[in-house]
């Protein structure tokens, strides 16, 4: 009875540690784009936008489209935590994503 409170205990540290994803360069990019405007996004939310849009390298017209949105909309004036950008994927349709701040 112990060693399985003690071998569930292990698998949860083991299963906890393993979650931990280092971002790609790609996302690394895309935040630094973001941060370049003003408005410094969370890693949740630049692989909401990267999966969205169907993001795998950084020439996709979305990817500098989902960029040039987060800039136009903070350059407006929103200074919220969380910004709602609308960009086209790579099939066309439009999609409205919240992005939120660190």
């Amino acid at each position: 009875m112990k060693f399985r409170i003690v071998g569930a205990v292990a698998f949860s540290f083991a299963v906890a540690g393993c979650t931990h994803v280092p971002q790609t360069p790609f996302e690394r990019l895309f935040r630094k784009g973001a941060e370049d405007c003003g408005f410094p996004i969370t890693l949740e939310s630049t692989r909401k936008v990267m999966d969205t849009l169907e993001i795998d390298y950084p020439t996709r017209a979305q990817f500098w489209d989902a960029i040039s949105e987060v800039c136009k909309v903070t350059k407006a004036g929103n200074r919220s935590k969380t910004i709602e950008i609308r960009v086209r994927d790579s099939h066309g349709v439009l999609r409205i994503i919240v992005v939120e701040r660190e």
